[in-house]
């Protein structure tokens, strides 16, 4: 069960700061949703509780990569257990996991070098949409279909647009 941060409007943030603050410090994340209405919500913290994550990301990525380069039964076993953490590779065929927890483990070493999660974010959206087209038979079998000598030809690359 994943637990909630506190929410808060950004105007409660802006009127009562002291009490709005106050708030993430009672819940377990220590942090504060801010709902915005014209904008994307913001996420408050304090330094030290960002630095604890940040710091928590970075060593369990070690040890992850430290497993994997010891040992091929911890990829085996890792590939075994990845559906667990993502339910839908069971969708993918088991080479696809292989390389997807590979990836991942790769991304989340880089990304955490960059003090960033993006990355891990991306590749994450990519390999599920993977799964859906793996998952749905017809929308499989229109992208990987034969389609002949229909003459589509290259690509021509894009034109590059000066600013």
């Amino acid at each position: 069960m994943t637990t909630m941060p506190a929410e808060a409007n950004f105007s409660e943030l802006i009127n009562k700061p002291k009490d709005t603050v106050a708030r993430m410090q009672v819940t377990a994340r220590k942090g504060l949703r801010l709902h915005r209405r014209d904008a994307e919500d913001l996420y408050l913290t304090t330094a030290a509780r960002a630095d604890q994550v940040g710091d928590v990301l970075d060593s369990t990525t070690r040890m992850f990569v430290a497993l994997m380069k010891e040992s091929p039964a911890a990829v085996e076993l890792l590939t075994e257990a990845f559906p667990e953490a993502f339910p839908w590779v069971r969708f993918l065929p088991t080479g696809a996991v292989r390389e997807f927890l590979v990836e991942f483990v790769e991304t989340l070493r880089a990304s955490s070098d960059l003090g960033t999660v993006e990355p891990i974010a991306q590749i994450i959206t990519e390999w599920k949409h993977t799964a859906e087209i793996y998952a749905d038979p017809e929308l499989y079998a229109a992208l990987t279909a034969d389609h002949g000598d229909k003459g589509y030809g290259d690509v021509p690359a894009p034109e590059v647009v000066s600013e």
